[in-house]
């Protein structure tokens, strides 16, 4: 058991050292240029930017409406009373046209206050969506920065697996020839196996980040340009 152990190892050893050298890091495939990009694309078109975005423009209405509201403070009336008509009920002591202008000073004093009042509701909704532009752009880097990594470890594991098959099938070409043992075959297939499955692991993990990061791009990211 130990032996098989042994041999199971010097296998696995053998093909990742192999893949190992055909990438040591993943800085490499980092783009920064094609970040900005994504983070361009991301507040363009998320839909919560929408939301943000309708605040302010809400809020700036607002702001408008209270400094016309101004003029709701006065108010304009007159009454036309015809030198030939007599009214018994109300009997009025003028003649002609009477004008009144009346202004409401709870409502002129409040005014002032309405509209900073409004125009900090404009300030508000401003921050939020600083804050969000914040959030989101930090979201995108770190979805990317996954999915770059997926990206390198689905190479790595591909690189793996062509390996083990290459081993497992040079091994079985010696096996055939009765060149070396029975175990040392099984060990090569199970070993092949097992690179296999890394790389479906793989695959699924890339993906799982591609889709995650294309949620907030809301496209493919091969659409990005």
């Amino acid at each position: 058991m130990f032996r098989k152990y042994i041999l199971l190892t010097s296998l696995l050893l053998l093909i990742q050292s192999g893949t190992t050298k055909a990438q040591e890091s993943m800085m490499t495939d980092i783009s920064y240029v094609f970040l900005e990009k994504l983070i361009a694309t991301a507040k363009e078109n998320y839909p919560r930017m929408n939301s943000f975005e309708g605040r302010i423009k809400v809020a700036k209405t607002t702001v408008g409406q209270e400094q016309l509201s101004w003029l709701d403070a006065f108010s304009f009336s007159y009454v036309y009373n015809p030198n030939n008509t007599i009214d018994l009920a109300e009997p009025r002591f003028f003649n002609g046209y009477q004008v009144a202008f009346n202004l409401n000073l709870s409502s002129f004093f409040q005014k002032p206050g309405n509209v900073k009042q409004a125009k900090e509701s404009v300030k508000l909704a401003q921050y939020d969506l600083d804050e969000y532009h914040l959030t989101l752009e930090t979201e995108v880097k770190r979805r990317y920065f996954s999915y770059v990594q997926a990206l390198a470890n689905l190479r790595l594991q591909t690189k793996a697996s062509s390996d083990a098959l290459n081993i497992s099938r040079e091994i079985k070409t010696r096996y055939e020839k009765s060149e070396t043992t029975f175990e040392q075959y099984t060990m090569s297939q199970m070993s092949y196996s097992g690179a296999l499955q890394s790389k479906i692991a793989a695959e699924s993990n890339f993906l799982i980040a591609k889709a995650s990061l294309e949620e907030l791009l809301t496209k493919k990211v091969e659409e990005v340009l």
